[in-house]
């Protein structure tokens, strides 16, 4: 929690977005907040950016170190194994979108490199 704001400032700032850096919002953020980010360049609040996706969620400031270790306890008592196969089938479809992503950026780059 804090008065600040969070987002991709990229237009903002005259970058054209690669692709990436569009299909990794476009797998988190709710689709009305991923056009207003990515493309507006809009920045959120802490409380905005956990309920458009861009956060799981904020706590304030004097509670971060407690919450993070209680998270990282519940999350050491899981199976790893069973947790590292359901990640990665969770997730095969954004990791093939994200590996195409970095191809064309690569791609793109090259070519205005020759």
């Amino acid at each position: 929690e804090g008065e600040f704001q969070l987002g991709l400032n990229e237009v903002q700032i005259g970058m054209t977005m690669h692709h990436f850096g569009i299909e990794l919002p476009r797998y988190r953020l709710i689709p009305s907040y991923f056009q207003r980010a990515v493309i507006n360049a809009q920045m959120f609040s802490p409380a905005e950016a956990v309920e458009g996706g861009l956060l799981d969620r904020v706590v304030p400031a004097e509670q971060l170190m407690e919450k993070a270790m209680q998270e990282a306890q519940r999350l050491a008592g899981l199976n790893m194994v069973a947790h590292k196969a359901t990640k990665l089938k969770t997730r095969a479809g954004i990791l093939k979108v994200l590996d195409d992503a970095i191809e064309k950026d690569f791609t793109e780059q090259a070519a205005v490199l020759k």
